[in-house]
């Protein structure tokens, strides 16, 4: 018991790491080296164990776990009740500078400095130590690399700090650049010492080398394209971004040809449905990450979704961007019959549109004999009108009822290793016809769709205008990501990284078309074209639309109370 109040002293504290007042008033590091720990390896897992809980509960955004991690966006829009408190402050360009807080928190940072600063403390020996270290090196990584999408030049801090330390805590920021060559660095660190999944004792619940190589990927590309869409930009760091996106191919490939993990094939009609909603991915190929929610030991994450829409829907744009069931857009496809009311919206489209998005005929939820149809939306609480389909565990569990769940949550997959590689390639210029049916093609496999044809593009009339040229392939793989990552997190990051402000300034997303039945039902405003329209007269910009500063509002300000304490601090530009 003593042991594990020592862990806690240190590990749910915060820190403050320019205020010395803070320091002053937390218990000495010394206190917290008990002589009874950093005996065993067990010492360095029960450590590690706390830093989990940063893949899980509330993104930053405000929502809560799936399906709403890409509220805010093109993709999802808050209900009437919800507006102003995610990140749709920051695409509408209305954030202030905060007197504290807003995101410059480095308690996590500070704590696993001190895991990394004792861990040699630890005898060798055993078979897990090393890969405790990696695990070490990963959450550093992990916890920079998100405090880097918001804030880009970071003060690098390797060491766990004390009020004596001057010269760290009023230190200034390392450029962008700096900055994410060290958290390759730590996460270089992390695969080299990190065992398989397959290795461990509980693969796809605990950190491995694959989750790390995935990390790389992903923010490798994040990095590399964030460079090329904003070089000339106040944004821009010191390089045009070729390398980083050739690390993120490079990582990508690994986990492709380590042979791992493969996609999870079925019933097309059902397959991409079914995968968001299982009990247990223990043993599922395509998952590499999870979180797994035991009832015997009074676990509960209640996905059933009873109560969805709970205040978001998505957005009549969003249906746009899956293509008619013969592989073409919308906008010329001979089998498209439309899609401004929701009992057409599906029809003759590609399949993952019917398992995302919620249609009147649709099963919202069976309990015991009982089945309940989906029948017309909430608008009032979606806002839009569009329910969501992606994520529902439909039957009820009558031992748990419909308050508690034990869906298991994923936060990697291998999907999202196939659509790194695939855009990495293409923004290298290197793409072949061999790497898209590798990943892209694959993707459409499993749901019946024709395959994406290198030398045979159809235009879409319909391509989102990001306020420069690209290619039509790059067009095609950037709409597979929206279509097959639909609300698992990423929209926002990938907005940003592309630079991609003329797409939604002064725009407004709305919701699907207001028939009589759901107009007398609701109180959200319609467009003048009939649509539910529940951010009229709500954001700043242009033509009532988005009001995005794209000179100030791609970084958040750092906070008033910093910049007094520590002269060596500058301001994100534009705040």
């Amino acid at each position: 018991m003593k042991k594990i109040f020592y862990i806690l002293i240190l590990v749910s504290g915060t820190f403050l790491y320019s205020c010395q007042e803070d320091f002053l008033e937390r218990s000495p590091l010394d206190q917290i080296s008990d002589p009874e720990f950093w005996n065993s390896q067990s010492d360095l897992e029960l450590f590690l164990n706390s830093f989990y809980d940063s893949f899980q509960g509330w993104p930053a955004s405000g929502g809560g776990k799936a399906p709403t991690k890409d509220e805010g966006t093109d993709l999802a829009l808050e209900g009437l009740n919800a507006f102003g408190g995610t990140l749709t402050a920051r695409m509408d360009g209305v954030l202030n500078v905060p007197a504290s807080g807003g995101g410059w928190n480095w308690g996590n940072i500070r704590n696993i400095n001190y895991f990394l600063a004792n861990v040699d403390r630890v005898p060798v020996g055993g078979n897990m130590r090393d890969h405790y270290i990696g695990e070490g090196h990963f959450f550093r990584a992990w916890f920079y690399f998100e405090m880097f999408k918001d804030f880009g030049a970071l003060p690098i801090i390797t060491v766990p700090v004390t009020a004596e330390d001057e010269d760290i805590l009023y230190g200034s920021r390392a450029d962008r650049t700096e900055v994410f060559n060290f958290i390759l660095s730590d996460i270089d660190l992390a695969i080299s010492n990190m065992k398989n999944s397959k290795e461990l004792a509980t693969p796809g619940t605990r950190l491995s080398k694959d989750i790390a190589l995935l990390f790389k990927a992903r923010a490798a590309l994040y990095a590399g394209t964030w460079e090329k869409y904003h070089q000339g930009s106040v944004f821009a760091g010191k390089t045009n971004g070729t390398e980083y996106i050739q690390q993120a191919a490079t990582a990508a490939k690994q986990i492709i040809e380590d042979g791992n993990f493969s996609l999870v094939t079925g019933d097309s009609s059902k397959v991409y449905f079914e995968l968001f909603n299982q009990v247990n991915y223990a043993g599922n190929p395509e998952v590499i990450f999870y979180q797994h929610f035991d009832r015997v030991v009074g676990d509960s994450f209640s996905n059933q979704l009873w109560n969805w829409p709970n205040g978001y829907g998505y957005t009549y744009e969003a249906s746009r961007f899956y293509l008619s069931n013969d592989g073409l857009p919308i906008a010329i496809s001979p089998n498209f019959v439309g899609d401004a009311t929701l009992d057409i919206l599906e029809k003759n489209r590609d399949p993952r549109l019917a398992q995302t998005f919620m249609v009147p005929g649709d099963i919202r939820r069976i309990q015991g004999t009982d089945t309940l149809m989906f029948i017309n939306p909430d608008v009032d609480n979606s806002g839009t009108g569009i329910e969501s389909q992606k994520f529902r565990h439909i039957v009820v569990d009558p031992a748990i009822g419909i308050n508690n769940g034990n869906v298991d949550y994923i936060f990697m997959r291998y999907a999202e290793a196939l659509l790194i590689y695939a855009e990495a390639k293409a923004e290298l210029g290197t793409l072949t016809q061999a790497d898209v049916d590798m990943t892209i093609n694959q993707l459409r496999d499993r749901v019946g769709m024709p395959h994406l044809i290198l030398n045979n593009i159809t235009p879409d009339p319909n391509w989102p205008n990001y306020g420069y040229s690209l290619s039509g392939v790059m067009h095609e793989i950037r709409r597979e990501r929206v279509v097959e990552l639909f609300a698992e997190g990423f929209r926002f990051d990938d907005l940003t990284r592309w630079r991609a402000h003329e797409y939604w300034m002064g725009e407004r997303f709305v919701g699907t078309f207001a028939t009589p039945e759901l107009k007398g039902s609701s109180n959200v405003p319609i467009n003048a074209d009939g649509f539910f329209d529940p951010f009229q007269n709500r954001l700043s910009g242009p033509n009532g639309g988005y009001g995005f500063n794209p000179e100030r509002d791609y970084l958040m300000p750092l906070p008033t109370n910093e910049l007094t304490l520590n002269k060596n601090l500058t301001q994100n530009p534009g705040w």
